[in-house]
């Protein structure tokens, strides 16, 4: 696959996502589109021998943008190497808000042909998905949850290890 089209796939596969997503979330979801990049695993070990010597040189690329926010241009240069792109894409909200929205790409590790691509069709290798929380984090308003919810549990999550850094480094726990 050229650049161009992955573009053309990457800003379809994006518009439909956001469309898709609207009809079960009440979030406002901005027009201003930013991605990062979450490898199916970020870790290279002795069981991932399908894994050739480009695709590790890439994983540690992507790597480095961990947590990173990134634009479409980017996305393309990151995934995109010799007319391979990787051989699937799930697409989901990570975070909407009134000024930007985030689209978390999680994705395989191996980079293929357009023939080997998994989900074939008009925005391959892309796939949409909407993430509903668990019933534990779910907020309703009429019908439809808050898009947010993994975005407040990594927050979460984050300054309780901070908390807790903290908390060590005072004597405060034991």
């Amino acid at each position: 696959m050229d650049k161009v089209t992955f573009r053309q796939h990457l800003d379809q596969a994006t518009t439909m996502l956001v469309d898709f997503t609207q009809t079960l979330s009440y979030n406002d979801i901005a027009d201003n589109y930013k991605y990062r990049i979450t490898p199916n695993s970020r870790t290279v070990d002795k069981d991932d021998e399908h894994l050739t010597d480009n695709e590790i040189a890439v994983l540690n690329i992507w790597n480095k943008y961990e947590n990173r926010i990134l634009t479409a241009d980017q996305i393309v240069d990151l995934f995109h190497h010799n007319n391979q792109v990787p051989v699937w894409v799930d697409t989901t909200i990570y975070e909407a808000g009134q000024d930007v929205t985030i689209i978390d790409l999680f994705c395989s590790r191996r980079l293929r042909d357009d023939n080997e691509l998994y989900h074939q069709g008009q925005i391959m290798p892309f796939h949409l998905q909407v993430a509903t929380p668990p019933d534990h984090l779910k907020v309703e308003k009429n019908g439809k949850f808050d898009v947010n919810w993994r975005k407040r549990l990594d927050d979460e999550r984050k300054s309780k290890t901070l908390l807790t850094r903290l908390k060590t480094l005072l004597g405060l726990t034991t």
